[in-house]
């Protein structure tokens, strides 16, 4: 049913394409602004896109925005799986070396898909580029524009455009970590939302290579050695579609990996498990190696502003963006172009519709913001701009829950499920948190057993539903 006019997009990352996906249901037209060409044909289809720095870093995508993306475009899953793409289970399937101790493998219900981002980003283009009511227009926005009371948005100011303007009844803001949106609404007689920062100076070295069969211990998929305060380098070597893995060493604290094989070489030796090294012995490397450097955790408070023009959203990493180490920056594109497209629907036209979406928006941005924060802070080097950093006791419970997963099914589960669908109650099930309970109470640390960092444990038998947490069926 249509109940705008035009809806203008800005940005046509994942953010944008999910957000025209949305719109495109309500709208009459659709028209995505990029300062990139956004093709859906050719060999420069499937490759990174210069707009998006960290495209070549490994990428997975969290369970809850699989299946708010499938709601937008569906059978996007099984496409993603005939281009190549793969699903495992996360608890089962890959084993992680954290402190000097393996987590626990554990049969679940907590599936990921692994994939190249350019491939899945292609894929999302090219079905919502091929909607009748979407176009692309290439250029940059550069400024908002507004009725002559202020009081509504009613376009955008595109540097390249047809005209230098778009005129539309919605504008959204997709356009990444450094939107201009701040200064744009400043312009406009607005205040600016409050930043908060929790800043920890990671880096990536990631490139791609292709495994022997037997490179990796029997029955693993992936692994990963995490960096800790004690030691804050890490390797995550998951799948990426098509028999390929990529590879992705990371420093945390300013800590930056080399940049070229022979120091990686070099690099892997040093690591707390010898495994990473011998596995990467083995590889054939088939891409060129790709870093990435980021400040840390950022979240614009849009949810707080005391008033706001009307027809003027802002989503994806312009209202928060993460250390991407956790993996949770699509997921919330996935969440917020679905909010949006279920304002639009519910209010029949644009009023309201910004402080609807901003306002839900928020209350998810608060739980991603609170898992990425909780797991930096364990660094004494993090620093904090207009944000707390967690209590002593918070930081106690965290360490339970981290040596916990070593042995203890359903924290192991529970910790991977509120990652995956960014819900923290799964810790919050009783189940799992007497469990954490006498972990802290009695100071237990990992087994001996889970300690040689050559051979990760083998699968746990029997099967723990991350469902079964919440409903209080685990004992």
């Amino acid at each position: 049913m249509t109940t705008i006019g035009h809806a203008i997009v800005l940005g046509g990352s994942i953010a944008g394409l999910l957000s025209a996906a949305a719109l495109a249901r309500s709208a009459e037209r659709v028209t995505v602004v990029d300062r990139d060409v956004l093709p859906v044909d050719g060999p420069e289809a499937m490759t990174s896109r210069r707009g998006v720095p960290h495209g070549d870093q490994v990428h997975h995508l969290l369970s809850l925005g699989h299946r708010r993306i499938e709601e937008l475009l569906p059978g996007i899953s099984e496409e993603l799986l005939e281009l190549g793409c793969e699903r495992y289970d996360d608890v089962a399937d890959f084993s992680q070396f954290v402190g000097g101790a393996w987590r626990m493998r554990v049969r679940s219900d907590l599936i990921v898909t692994m994939f190249r981002r350019p491939v899945f980003e292609w894929a999302i283009r090219r079905r919502v580029l091929a909607l009748p009511n979407v176009e692309v227009v290439k250029g940059m926005a550069v400024g908002l524009i507004g009725s002559d009371d202020r009081s509504r948005v009613i376009g955008a100011k595109v540097r390249g455009g047809p005209g230098g303007e778009l005129l539309g009844e919605l504008v959204v803001d997709a356009t990444g970590r450094g939107s201009r949106s701040p200064h744009w609404l400043e312009d406009l007689g607005y205040d600016k939302p409050q930043e908060r920062h929790v800043r920890i100076y990671m880096g990536y070295s990631t490139y791609t290579v292709r495994l022997p069969e037997g490179a990796l211990p029997e029955g693993l998929a992936g692994i990963a050695v995490s960096a800790t305060p004690a030691d804050p380098f890490g390797v995550a070597i998951r799948p990426c579609g098509n028999g390929l893995h990529d590879v992705a060493a990371y420093g945390m604290a300013g800590n930056y990996p080399p940049d070229d094989l022979d120091s990686l070489e070099g690099f892997f030796e040093g690591l707390s498990s010898p495994l990473i090294a011998q596995v990467m012995k083995k590889a054939t490397v088939t891409s060129e190696i790709v870093p990435y450097r980021m400040p840390g955790n950022q979240r614009r408070m849009w949810e707080d502003l005391d008033r706001r023009p009307e027809g003027f959203v802002v989503l994806g990493d312009a209202v928060t963006s993460f250390n991407p180490i956790y993996g949770q920056g699509m997921t919330m594109a996935a969440l917020g172009a679905t909010l949006l497209g279920g304002a639009v629907e519910k209010a029949g036209s644009v009023t309201g519709v910004a402080d609807a979406v901003q306002a839900e928006l928020g209350v998810l941005a608060q739980v991603a913001w609170d898992l990425a924060v909780g797991s930096d802070s364990v660094y004494p080097q993090a620093e904090y701009e207009n944000t707390e950093p967690p209590s002593a006791r918070d930081k106690a419970w965290g360490r339970a829950q981290s040596a916990a997963q070593s042995a203890e099914g359903t924290v192991r589960v529970a910790m991977r499920a509120t990652a995956l669908y960014m819900d923290p109650s799964y810790l919050e099930a009783p189940a799992v948190r007497d469990v954490v309970a006498r972990w802290l109470d009695s100071g237990r640390t990992p087994d001996e057993s889970v300690r040689d960092p050559l051979h990760p444990p083998a699968v746990t038998e029997g099967y723990v539903d991350s469902a079964d947490l919440l409903l209080g069926r685990v004992v």
